[in-house]
């Protein structure tokens, strides 16, 4: 039998490899920048959620106590020295520690977690920061207190979640 000769070659050359190679990294370093944007922005919508709960708890048991200060029947009078204790929303302007009067095994450093009403440390609540305002405001004419919270979280863009209310005289 005659022997058949062919001119074309099986396989790759160096340059198509080389090129692939070039092209499967572009490819595979935009996947790695989409991926990891989506890992770190997917958490933030539950760390909202969270916030929001956390600052609708706080702003709720604020709304709640006395306009007045039942000890002195003063708006905005002495305040309370822990927030077990505190009886009217003015007490809690000077929040401290997000409310917290003890420390936990889950939350070891006071203030580094959100806490209840009874100052103990919410467990799975850690590093939420709690701010409250209370200030004299008027609204259509009628006197009261604005009340402002605000939580923060290293997981949440900007200045957190914010709530506001007004509350008024009884």
């Amino acid at each position: 039998m005659p022997r058949v000769e062919r001119n074309a070659q099986a396989g790759f050359s160096l340059i198509e490899v080389v090129a692939a190679i070039v092209v499967l990294g572009l490819v595979f370093s935009g996947f790695a920048t989409v991926y990891g944007t989506v890992l770190r922005q997917g958490a933030e919508p539950q760390l909202t959620g969270q916030a929001l709960a956390v600052a609708d708890a706080y702003l709720s048991e604020i709304t709640s106590r006395a306009y007045r200060d039942p000890d002195s029947g003063a708006v905005c009078g002495g305040g309370e020295a822990a927030r077990p204790l505190f009886d009217d929303v003015c007490d809690y302007a000077a929040l401290a520690a997000n409310g917290c009067a003890v420390t936990s095994g889950a939350c070891p450093v006071l203030g580094d977690c959100a806490c209840g009403r009874d100052g103990q440390p919410v467990a799975g609540l850690g590093a939420f920061r709690v701010a409250v305002g209370v200030t004299p405001a008027t609204l259509a004419g009628i006197a009261g207190l604005q009340v402002q919270v605000q939580v923060r979280h290293d997981g949440l863009a900007g200045d957190g979640v914010v709530l506001q209310s007004f509350r008024t005289d009884d």
